[in-house]
């Protein structure tokens, strides 16, 4: 799962200010912690560490003393959350500056309610770019998290990117102790977790933060997308039952959203194909329901519109399989998968003129695909018409089991002279393609003219069938006259 993360760029305010009012009756410890403060800051411009961290130290204790004695100065505690800071000590710095903040705008003070939120903006700012810099790290070093390394350097890679990610978690903690509830340092923190796998921790992140910020659009999608992902693992460990019921909750709670109702026909369907027999049934029905509202819900969907009418069809619900293949034939009328599937589901409901037209089409668009041709001959012996069917069904067997003749033009030359096969090759010329087969003990050729639809099959240089494929299938429902009833069962030469 890819997600987007970007670093924040908001600069330091105000951190100079200068002590205002400090010499008029103030806490002594409110005042020392508030110089403390700014002498720290001063010796860290210098490079003097020492002193600096020192001073911090003093300032904590200064200030935490001022805030027992003096909790009215709550500029004083502002400082406080700014030593706090400086010593990475997140959460007590959030603290303070939150209570500074909101004690100083009740009390009008805006300057200083805006001095505070800007050194507390400041810090988080660091924080939440550096778990940022640290999960794009992550992501170079090993995209893939919860792919196994095959070897030692790719297991550097992956520990390289665990540190990255660990780090990341760290800084972007720091951030959400700084301003709790904040969108989206929780948004981030959702990432890493979805990123190294742990799709349910994710979720739970993600849906604390809706609590704290609720209808964040940022969050909503996040947490969509990471129950999205973990039914999809589910899926693909095959858990069935649990992948459906979290994209059931999904589909009731984004009930527009296609890709939901994707993944919930996907479930259903493979689902369905653990089963056996007539028990898969329902199961495909529903795939096929969900798959139809995904393609509705999306608009232009062939490839949707192509599964619900395969699920329909493996359901048996024929009827709802023939409207949603002839949808996706509007989108991509030569098709010859869904003309086939057409064919099929059309024969099942008896309506062979249809089956007969679509698979005609079909073996039209796609002449050498022999089961087509097995098809169409289906339906025709379906209709009862036994010459067609023959017609077909020796084509079917010359592809499937015939022996291609290297020179087609030199093998119909040796046609017996004054035969129908002769006849043939000086009214048609040269065919394409020459197959020969045996069936029960005879032996047949079949010359196929692709440019022109149609095949000649022979036995001893006599014509026992022409396949027009390219003609008009002919109108079903009555028996035909006299003809073999069925096809020879080939085999190779």
């Amino acid at each position: 799962m890819k997600h987007r993360v970007s670093a924040i760029g908001v600069g330091l305010a105000a951190l100079g200010l200068l002590l205002t009012g400090t010499a008029e009756a103030r806490n002594p410890n409110c005042a020392g912690g508030i110089q403390y403060v700014v002498q720290g800051m001063r010796d860290k411009e210098k490079g003097n560490l020492e002193d600096y961290s020192r001073e911090m130290l003093k300032a904590v204790d200064r200030l935490t003393a001022c805030a027992s004695e003096d909790p009215e100065d709550l500029e004083a505690l502002g400082y406080l959350g700014w030593a706090y800071a400086e010593l990475d000590s997140a959460g007590p710095a959030g603290q303070a500056f939150e209570k500074a903040i909101a004690g100083l705008k009740a009390k009008g003070d805006v300057k200083k309610a805006d001095w505070a939120q800007a050194n507390r903006d400041h810090y988080w700012t660091n924080y939440f770019n550096a778990g940022i810099a640290d999960i794009q790290a992550g992501q170079t070093a090993w995209p893939d998290y919860t792919k196994e390394p095959a070897d030692d350097a790719e297991k550097a890679l992956k520990a390289e990117a665990q540190k990255k990610y660990d780090a990341a978690h760290l800084a972007l903690d720091r951030a959400a102790q700084l301003k709790p509830g904040d969108p989206r340092t929780v948004r981030n923190l959702g990432t890493v977790l979805a990123l190294e796998g742990d799709l349910v921790g994710a979720e739970k992140v993600l849906r604390a933060g809706l609590q704290a910020a609720p209808g964040d659009s940022d969050l909503t999608n996040s947490l969509a997308l990471v129950r999205k992902s973990y039914a999809g693992k589910l899926i693909d460990e095959k858990n069935f039952d649990q992948a459906i019921g979290f994209y059931t909750d999904l589909a009731k709670a984004s009930p527009t959203d296609p890709d939901v109702h994707l993944g919930l026909a996907d479930a259903y369907f493979k689902w369905a194909m653990s089963l056996k027999g007539d028990s898969a049934k329902a199961d495909y029905k529903l795939a096929g329901d969900e798959y139809a509202k995904a393609a509705q819900i999306r608009g232009s969907a062939p490839d949707l519109l192509f599964n619900s009418a395969l699920a329909y069809q493996n359901a048996t619900e024929y009827p709802l399989a023939e409207t949603q293949w002839r949808e996706f034939l509007k989108v991509k009328p030569d098709d010859s998968d869904a003309l086939s599937a057409l064919g099929s589901t059309l024969a099942e409901e008896k309506k062979f003129d249809e089956a007969a037209d679509a698979l005609h089409r079909a073996v039209n668009t796609k002449p050498k695909d022999m089961n087509l041709h097995r098809q169409l001959g289906g339906v025709y012996a379906r209709a009862d018409n036994q010459p067609k069917s023959y017609e077909e069904m020796v084509v079917y067997i010359a592809l499937k089991s015939g022996t291609t003749a290297d020179n087609a033009a030199d093998a119909a030359k040796k046609a017996p002279a004054n035969s129908d096969a002769a006849k043939v090759l000086a009214a048609q010329g040269a065919p394409e393609e020459l197959r020969y087969w045996e069936a029960e003990g005879q032996k047949y050729e079949t010359w196929f003219y692709w440019g022109k639809n149609v095949a000649y099959t022979f036995r001893t240089g006599q014509q026992v069938a022409k396949s027009d494929w390219g003609a008009p299938p002919p109108k079903l429902g009555k028996a035909a006259a006299a003809a073999p009833a069925k096809a020879p069962t080939g085999k190779k030469k």
